[in-house]
């Protein structure tokens, strides 16, 4: 294919198929890019051509007698216009009166969609049979999503599809006309991937908008060819593969974590850092490549770039791991939501438990799950409070999980120790004083430990009650004893004692008188039959920490005498649940 400035038309007329390579990142625009492109096109003047951007290619030779071309660069947007034509034709179709029109139609299609049988654009393997059949055809009847790429790409077709389902005939054909005739591409075509991977590096890593991930990709490629004497194709192969892998694993992530973080958390395992040098990852790899190529240790580069993608791709399969994993003390960090400093090491212990059900990570999890709850929830710690140490942990960490367990108990016990951690927990306002997300995750753990441990036993409340958002089962913490009987679990103003200055201050709100509640239960306590109150209601409840409430009675009355006492056996629990030094 020659260089040089293109009409879109040209670049697609003839027997050319584009295919996306597997090392390229997936589809990845959303409405707000979909939005702009449409726009760019409606809002372009007739008289002027309009630049879509620039476009590399390697070309790899034939094929069946097409030439078949990787988009080294610009996959999204060659990604996005066979879409839009696509939905263009199709909406052009319904308006087309005459044979001339439709055989129009037919060889624009042939031009942008579908040669003969062959389709003119080929998207990574996972994507690609999906892209044909739901997005090129109309085949939506099994229609069955696999990633996120696949969610894009039929995004993007029902939006372009509803956005020209507006427009009139010659709205239509003013939209075709300006891609056919007035829509422009540079064009970079090579044949050798050095070559392509020399332009790459040097056009994009210049602040353009590629992500870190994409960066990295492309200077290590770059490198590998400048540090080598010979030919590179064996490890370009292996970076190329590598990183295809790790756009698929992301793919996988459902944006639990976006993929420069995770970048970021990779570099402060297993990177030569300092104190915050972590933050300037990128400019760190790139100066430790090129300091070895400059110095003459051209082979150390190589080794360092190929044992980098492979633990960089290792990383992103022990992220999807983590995020798939159904690891009770695991699942609770994640419900906490504080897990940002917890990343490296869990990514380093997960790769280094070699034992078949993951126990020695699964430890890990438990006292990163304990530094979380004590630390960050109830000692209300700032959100960086033992960072560095936590990283420097991961760091220095190869294997040695006792060295690890010992230093971890002795951090949990040096931000928050047992006292401390029992005056957060007795603090009389805590109900204000904890998120209350905090909270129920608290007395969720506190209502499992009764189900498991009291008569009658049943089966424990799960993760996906408790995180649960529909209306109906959605958990909130409820006062015992409120200042509105009505707004509490006891509605029996008969045992509510009288809310004085005194209690407000030191009770209503204290550990010992909350409780987790549906949020649906109050409106249903207020149209219960008075025999149903009282000490009733407890016994009927579905929740033990309800349940339970009659032994704390203090002669037929909810007291601070019974708050005392119940919270007392709460703190006790907590102290068990989250101690730091348990029995491994």
């Amino acid at each position: 294919m020659d260089n040089g400035e293109k009409k879109i038309s040209s670049l697609f007329d003839g027997r050319t198929i584009f295919n996306i390579p597997e090392y390229q990142r997936s589809y990845a625009w959303e409405k707000v890019q979909l939005i702009d492109f449409i726009n760019d096109i409606k809002n372009q003047r007739r008289a002027r051509s309009y630049f879509l951007g620039t476009i590399l290619f390697e070309e790899k030779g034939l094929e069946d007698n097409y030439e078949v071309i990787d988009v080294v660069d610009g996959q999204q947007r060659i990604t996005t216009i066979v879409i839009f034509m696509k939905c263009l034709i199709s909406s052009l179709k319904k308006t087309s009166d005459t044979e001339k029109e439709r055989d129009e139609l037919e060889l624009l299609s042939e031009t942008y969609v579908k040669h003969r049988k062959q389709y003119k654009l080929r998207t990574q393997q996972d994507d690609n049979d999906f892209f044909h059949s739901y997005i090129l055809e109309d085949n939506e009847g099994d229609l069955f999503i696999r990633t996120s790429s696949q969610r894009r790409l039929l995004e993007a077709k029902q939006y372009f599809m509803k956005s020209l389902s507006y427009l009139s005939k010659d709205e239509l054909n003013e939209f075709k006309y300006k891609i056919d005739e007035c829509s422009r591409v540079l064009v970079y075509s090579v044949k050798d991937t050095a070559e392509a991977t020399l332009i790459f590096e040097t056009t994009n890593d210049r602040g353009r908008g590629l992500t870190n991930l994409e960066k990295i990709k492309s200077f290590m490629m770059y490198k590998a060819h400048i540090a080598s004497d010979e030919a590179v194709s064996i490890l370009l192969d292996k970076i190329r593969s590598r990183f295809g892998e790790i756009y698929r694993e992301h793919e996988c992530f459902n944006n639990e974590i976006d993929e420069d973080s995770l970048l970021q958390y990779h570099f402060i395992s297993y990177g030569d850092w300092t104190g915050k040098d972590y933050q300037l990852h990128v400019y760190r790899l790139k100066y430790v490549i090129n300091n070895l190529i400059s110095t003459g240790g051209n082979e150390s580069a190589l080794e360092y770039i190929d044992t980098y993608s492979k633990q960089l791709k290792e990383t992103f399969y022990a992220a999807k791991e983590i995020l798939n994993s159904d690891l009770s003390y695991l699942r609770d960090i994640f419900i906490l939501n504080r897990i940002g400093n917890f990343w490296p090491l869990l990514i380093k212990t997960f790769k280094y438990d070699g034992t078949y059900d993951k126990s020695q990570f699964s430890l890990v999890a438990r006292y990163l799950s304990i530094y979380s709850f004590r630390v960050y929830v109830v000692n209300q710690s700032r959100g960086n409070t033992g960072q560095s140490t936590l990283f420097n942990l991961a760091k220095e960490f190869f294997g040695d999980f006792n060295v690890l367990y010992s230093r971890l108990e002795g951090l949990i016990n040096f931000y928050c120790n047992d006292r401390t951690f029992r005056l957060g927990l007795m603090y009389s306002n805590l109900y204000e004083r904890m998120a209350s997300k905090d909270l129920c995750y608290f007395y969720w753990k506190y209502e499992n430990y009764l189900r498991m441990n009291f008569q009658p036993k049943s089966s424990p409340m799960s993760e996906q009650e408790l995180c649960s958002q529909n209306s109906k089962f959605k958990m909130s913490i409820e006062h015992i004893a409120s200042q509105n009987p009505r707004a509490g679990v006891i509605t029996d103003v008969s045992i509510i004692p009288d809310i004085t200055e005194e209690f407000q201050e030191k009770y209503l709100h204290c550990i010992g008188n909350l409780t987790l509640d549906p949020l649906s239960a109050n409106s249903s306590k207020g149209n219960i039959d008075f025999d149903c109150k009282n000490t009733g209601y407890f016994i009927k409840s579905s929740f033990k920490c309800q349940n339970e409430l009659n032994e704390f009675l203090d002669d037929g009355k909810w007291t601070n005498v019974s708050i005392n006492s119940r919270a007392e056996k709460i703190t006790q629990f907590a102290l068990e649940q989250w101690s730091a030094n348990f029995e491994k």
